[in-house]
Parts: structure tokens; C-alpha cells; sequence
């Protein structure tokens, strides 16, 4: 192996050992004396990890690790734009359609009747990171709650904050479940992987403070992507 790619190496894997946040590498002069390495040298191991897509260069900031996996906490309510952000990544969110019609009996059930006799609202999204697609977004919401919103003004935006700043609703809690699912020929397509490549699906359902559903979506999230982690609160044990 030759030497940059040694270096190379080396910096991969210890900048995943350090976990999945987006931070700042050591300068070049730094990684010069680590490694007793020359500039030259130093310059293209950090092109490999650039060309790998593991690193990224800010422009006054400087050169930032950029982990291959975003690490999302099941049950988290922080949304895919600030998400998104906090691991160095550009969000996009595109709306695919956005339709109303009427409630099943299910959905009547669900949001209650109140909600469900103006109709029900299916709205799809794409949500890409940096230009790659990333998660399919299925909700469904009533059209009472939603209001008569236009699709651009969910562009690139966040819908929990949507509906808190314009339509006065606010999400108090959220309950998911997470699959492995195989992507349909017509999902893979917009997620832009082969048909039969595994996926998590996520169902989730929102509800506002006192217990009433606000959303349902239903979301195919790239596993080459995205990985999920629960965090648990240990209490003190009694001898």
C-alpha cells in the first residue's frame, strides 16, 4: 500500500471510531507531524477520503468529516431539515403530491370525527441530502388541520413547524415503529435504488397534548444512509 493511501486508511478509520457527528479534521500541518509525513503526501491522503465523500472542505471553516451514516434516535421530534444540518449535510424536501379526499372509517376512527369529516389530506415528499435521495414521506393529516396550504410552502421545509407557526398546532409526542421492508419497483424509483433493496419503514403517528393524532406518515428511509439509536436512562441501583 502506498503511503497516502496508509494515511488514508488510518484517518478513516479513526474518524469513525469518534462516532457519527460531523467535526473538523486536523490541519494539514497537524497530520504532517502526526504521520511524519510530507505536505505532499498529506495533501493526497485527504483527497482520497474527498474523492471517498468521507470528508468535506468549508470555505473559511476548513476540511470536516463527513460520516457515511446519519445517526437519528427513534422517537426524536427534531426535523429532517435541522437534522440534516447538525451531520453537515445539505436538505432538500420536494413536494411529490399533495391531495384531499374523503375519510375511510379507519381514518374516522383515528383522527376523530371532527378532524376526519373535512376530509383527509395525502401528502408525499422526497427528502433528499445532498442532492441524494434519502427518505419517501408518506402523511396523512386532516385537511381542517393542514389548511389550504399550497405545495411550495412545503418546499424545503419542515411540517411540525408549519403547523405550529401558521396553523397554531403543535406536536407534543410521537410513537414509531421501524421495519425492514424490501423498496417496490415505484418507491425505489424515487429513491433512486435497484427494486428488492432493503429499506426501514417507519410508521409513526403524532399526536398533540392531549392525545389527539395530528399526523400519519409512513416513511421508506435508506439504509445505506441512515442507522437508528435508543437511548435509555439508567437509574441508580440499590444495593
Amino acid at each position: 500500500m502506498i503511503r497516502y493511501q496508509e494515511i488514508a486508511h488510518s484517518l478513516e478509520l479513526g474518524l469513525a471510531a469518534g462516532g457519527d457527528d460531523s467535526r473538523a479534521i486536523p490541519s494539514e500541518h497537524e497530520l504532517c507531524e502526526r504521520y511524519g509525513a510530507s505536505r505532499t503526501t498529506i495533501r493526497a491522503a485527504l483527497k482520497q477520503l474527498q474523492d471517498q465523500g468521507l470528508i468535506e472542505r468549508r470555505q473559511g471553516k476548513g476540511t470536516f468529516y463527513r460520516p457515511r451514516h446519519i445517526t437519528k434516535h427513534l422517537g426524536s421530534i427534531v426535523d429532517f431539515h435541522s437534522e440534516a444540518r447538525m451531520a453537515g449535510r445539505v436538505p432538500k424536501t420536494r413536494v411529490l403530491a399533495l391531495a384531499t379526499r374523503e375519510a375511510t372509517p379507519a381514518e374516522f376512527t383515528l383522527f376523530g370525527a371532527d378532524i376526519a369529516r373535512d376530509g383527509i389530506v395525502d401528502l408525499l415528499r422526497l427528502r433528499s441530502l445532498d442532492d441524494q435521495p434519502a427518505v419517501l414521506q408518506r402523511s396523512r393529516l386532516g385537511a381542517g388541520v393542514l389548511g389550504s396550504v399550497k405545495p411550495d410552502e412545503l418546499m424545503d421545509a419542515s411540517l411540525y413547524r408549519y403547523l405550529a407557526k401558521c396553523r397554531g398546532i403543535h406536536v407534543a409526542t410521537v410513537e414509531e415503529t421501524l421495519e425492514p421492508l424490501a423498496a417496490e419497483s415505484e418507491d425505489a424509483g424515487h429513491l433512486g435504488i435497484p427494486s428488492g433493496t432493503a429499506i426501514f419503514r417507519s410508521q409513526r403517528i403524532a399526536r398533540d397534548a392531549v392525545g389527539g393524532v395530528i399526523e400519519l406518515s409512513d416513511n421508506l428511509i435508506r439504509g445505506d444512509i441512515y442507522r437508528f439509536t435508543i437511548r435509555r436512562q439508567v437509574g441508580s441501583v440499590t444495593p
